[in-house]
């Protein structure tokens, strides 16, 4: 803007216009230059709710000359009558009337564009994108945490909004960048697949994002503020929650979008819903949005003293399938547990932190009815609190943030998340809670950064709030896969493959994907059972082809420690072992017993201790059996890094040997990497004995499979074994050392190693490896 911070540029433009229009251009044809022919100009697009924070930002940092396009028509016709003439440095305007009243300044002389919280423009077919293509400046800045919320599509149509023109066309995206990155992001994935995800993600990272995009986390600021801990807690339904969710199941409706794509039973070979069994298109919504409300409190289900008539109508008719033995009314059934899964545990949550008078807690909560509920159960509680939801007016939100931010009497805020999820400042919070998670991870998000933002002195503890094996869980799921897609395309993040679906993809929907999977309960504790999954195949491969190169020595004193441990896991049993890796039921303990074992005190474990027992004691006597840490979940994968950079090596290679010019050279450069491999050492390697060879390979493997008889790649220790051999004695020396007693302590023991420093992990497997060569299996009897 050329400002020199002082106080004459305020009126610097006003004044400027005045001389000009004491001039004869103005006087005889009422001619004025271009409004940025003299300084620069800039329109600034933002959501409503803080139009007016940027101008008080504005009048804070600068001398800037601006002007507010919103307010009524005439209002309007007068800022834009000064900007025209010159008089305005910066105008600033909300989303909908910049989309409504585009074609009245798309051509105005704006030097630049800025768009504020610019992923609003995230939809390529939009209206609004498509209204905001038509500004004739191409100097455009686009501001938002989120550039990647629920695909890669969306930070395409943000980077060609940006910078029309030079990404290529939606097309081009989809094939070279969207459908490889989803691809190798499946558990399924085969090597090629992950070697060329990987290879689009590092060009993404390291070539096109830094010409279109900076980016800045809070990473540059984590010296100035304390911590988050983002607890995901899985909620067990009650009895009649699910009772009713079953029946809901099993409503002819939810059958035939279940079954739709099924060959049809008349032996027509069409599929149901194209002969003999059609379905409504718009009951996939209705039936998805029934579910969610089962998932949180079935009052949600029940005709309300605040519903139209059609809205009772709806709810008589569905409350009448759901409780066939007579509904309960309304009032009642708001205030009882048994028809809320989560109700007991922020009851108890909300009594623990009453405790300490200083805390102050966010709740957030997309649905409408259910913020009426919170509020009525706050107040039977006699908790003092403020709320802001769709119908707060815009004038009064900051007088609310203020009374909480200020009053030391106010305990709680209850927001909505649609319409207070952004934009507000809240940091005398330090617990947050997302009753129910939505869809878009980027709002659940952003709506605990309320909290979590400069200015916040206190830890922050976020509990996000599921109702386990119903829908909610599968929401979650998906907030897992997008969480995933923003590591790996902002950094290139080697993510843990926990889903086998691979979205966008009809043959390819997995666990996570599809109609299917949406319309069914899980009782069970699926998303462990997942990412216990997805942790054993990061084992297994790490068993199988990791081969450390060397192993640090033990001191005398260490060495005595292993071998006494070593001892006590032989004889003691699971619950009481005290070998370092029996103590799989507490991995931070595990941890910090490996590596007081093989490194200094500096070298501490990746996963530090959990600051939230006492909430978790609460957790548990509201019955719920599975918590998680979502940071720890979306960690880069140690493993999947080292697997990473062996595809990239092989892939490399392949490419190297298949560019050999077609000579005799050449061909026999391609058969010696064919031959690479399949050759077994000679002579056999001995090991211990004179003149004896041992058959390494043990009869079955851990999971009772035949052990595999093929020589293939060389292991670092005995080159001798193929990559399965190596995992089967490695396997067997876990179970023979005591580390492992059963199947069943694989899943934490797997935790465990991935989360090893790469020196702790080589120290593993360097004993695994000694221990299978010491102590062949014997092979007598079988």
């Amino acid at each position: 803007m050329r400002k020199d911070g002082v106080v004459t540029d305020k009126y610097r433009r006003r004044d400027h216009v005045s001389r000009l229009q004491d001039g004869s251009a103005w006087k005889k044809r009422r001619e004025l230059p271009d409004a940025d022919a003299t300084w620069p100009t800039c329109l600034i697009i933002a959501p409503t709710s803080v139009v007016l924070n940027w101008a008080r930002e504005l009048k804070t940092w600068g001398y800037f000359e601006v002007g507010l396009y919103v307010g009524n028509k005439e209002n309007r016709r007068i800022v834009l009558d000064d900007f025209k003439k010159g008089r305005l440095d910066v105008v600033i305007t909300s989303f909908d009337l910049a989309r409504r009243e585009i074609d009245a300044i798309d051509t105005l002389s704006w030097t630049c564009i800025f768009v504020d919280e610019v992923h609003r423009v995230k939809n390529i077919t939009s209206k609004v994108t498509q209204a905001y293509h038509q500004f004739t400046t191409k100097r455009r800045f686009g501001l938002t945490g989120t550039a990647i919320q629920n695909g890669y599509i969306e930070l395409y149509t943000l980077l060609d909004w940006t910078n029309p023109g030079q990404i290529g066309t939606p097309r081009q995206w989809k094939g070279f960048v969207e459908k490889p990155l989803l691809i190798g992001q499946s558990a399924k994935a085969s090597e090629e697949e992950i070697a060329k995800s990987m290879q689009v993600a590092i060009i993404l990272r390291d070539k096109i994002m830094p010409r279109f995009f900076l980016r800045r986390t809070k990473e540059i600021i984590k010296d100035q503020l304390p911590q988050k801990f983002d607890q995901v807690v899985f909620c067990p339904l009650s009895d009649i929650q699910i009772s009713v969710y079953k029946r809901i199941l099993e409503t002819p409706a939810v059958q035939n979008l279940i079954h739709k794509d099924d060959d049809c039973s008349c032996g027509s070979g069409k599929k149901q819903k194209d002969c003999c069994v059609p379905y409504e298109p718009a009951d996939v919504l209705r039936y998805m949005s029934i579910l969610l409300k089962l998932s949180n409190h079935l009052a949600l289900i029940l005709p309300s003293p605040t519903d139209s008539k059609e809205q009772v109508l709806r709810n008589r008719q569905l409350s009448e399938i759901a409780f066939p033995d007579g509904a309960p009314m309304y009032v009642e059934a708001t205030m009882n547990p048994k028809y809320c899964g989560k109700w007991l545990t922020l009851k108890l949550l909300l009594e623990k932190w009453r405790k300490d008078t200083t805390n102050k807690v966010l709740i957030f909560t997309k649905s409408v009815k259910l913020i009426e509920m919170l509020e009525h159960l706050l107040k039977v509680r006699s908790y003092t609190f403020v709320k802001l939801d769709g119908s707060t007016k815009q004038e009064t939100r900051m007088e609310y943030v203020d009374q909480f931010q200020n009053d030391p009497n106010v305990y709680i805020f209850l927001i909505s998340t649609l319409a207070g999820g952004t934009g507000l400042n809240l940091t005398k919070a330090n617990k947050v809670v997302i009753f129910d998670p939505n869809w878009n991870p980027a709002h659940d998000l952003q709506a605990m950064d309320r909290a979590f933002r400069l200015g916040q002195t206190r830890d922050v503890e976020v509990y996000r709030l599921l109702g386990g094996g119903s829908l909610e869980e599968q929401i979650y799921g998906r907030q897992l896969y997008k969480q995933q897609q923003m590591a790996i395309g902002y950094e290139a993040s080697v993510q843990t493959r926990y889903f086998d679906g691979v979205q966008g993809d009809a043959q390819r929907q997995g666990e996570l994907f599809g109609i299917k999977n949406m319309f069914k309960l899980n009782e069970g504790l699926s998303t462990k059972m997942t990412i216990e999954k997805a942790n054993i195949a990061e084992l297994d491969w790490a068993l199988a082809n990791m081969n450390p190169e060397k192993k640090r020595k033990m001191t005398d004193e260490q060495k005595k420690l292993f071998d006494a441990e070593k001892s006590e896991s032989h004889k003691d049993d699971v619950g009481s072992s005290r070998g370092f890796f029996a103590l799989i039921n507490d991995p931070v303990k595990g941890l910090r017993g490996l590596t007081a074992l093989f490194f200094d005190d500096e070298a501490m474990p990746v996963i530090s201790a959990k600051p939230m027992s006492e909430a978790e004691k609460i957790l548990a006597a509201t019955g719920v059996q599975y918590s998680h840490r979502n940071d720890h979940i979306l960690a880069p994968s140690k493993i999947g890094e080292v697997r990473a950079k062996n595809v990239l090596a092989k892939r490399k290679k392949r490419t190297s040997v298949k560019s050999q010019p077609r000579t005799s050279a050449g061909r026999a450069a391609r058969k010696d990497q064919q031959t690479i491999g399949r050759r077994s050492s000679w002579p056999p390697i001995r090991h211990g004995v004179h003149h004896r060879t041992t058959k390494l390979v043990p009869p079955k493997t851990i999971d009772g499979t035949p052990g595999p008889q093929r020589i293939d790649e060389p292991s670092a220790l005995n080159p001798a074994w193929t990559p399965e051999e190596t995992r089967a004695n490695r396997q067997r020396a876990l179970i023979e050392i005591g580390w492992l007693k059963s199947p069943d302590d694989m899943p934490a023991f797997a935790l465990n190693l991935i989360n090893q420093p790469e020196d702790a992990r080589a120290n593993i497997l360097c004993m695994l490896d000694e221990h299978a060569i010491k102590h062949p299996p014997d092979l007598s009897s079988d």
